[in-house]
């Protein structure tokens, strides 16, 4: 699978529509693009507060996989990517739950 890291952007949101997954801290903008790109998520160690309470609704809302050990990155990501079905019922999760009336 191709991986590109970019630094800061402009076109954020292109990247986000092209992306199956994203790995990330689920901050408010992040999650917010995510959900309305319908791009599932991976997140590492998240902080106490807004994003541990960020990370338990997109846990329950089957949006999200957490990973708080790095050294098991590579592991939960290759779990996502190799099933497919379960890859895109956290997109189809997550741009039903971004776009939820």
């Amino acid at each position: 699978h191709k991986v590109k890291l970019e630094g800061f952007t402009r076109v954020m949101h292109e990247y986000m529509a092209a992306a199956d997954l994203i790995i990330t801290k689920p901050g408010g903008l992040t999650t917010a693009e995510s959900l309305a790109t319908g791009t599932a998520m991976l997140i590492v160690n998240p902080y106490p507060g807004q994003e541990m309470r960020n990370t338990d609704n997109l846990l329950e809302a089957g949006i999200a996989v957490k990973c708080n050990d790095l050294y098991l990155l590579g592991k939960k990501l290759q779990n996502i990517v190799d099933d497919a079905k379960k890859l895109k019922s956290m997109q189809k999760n997550s741009l039903e739950y971004g776009n939820a009336d």
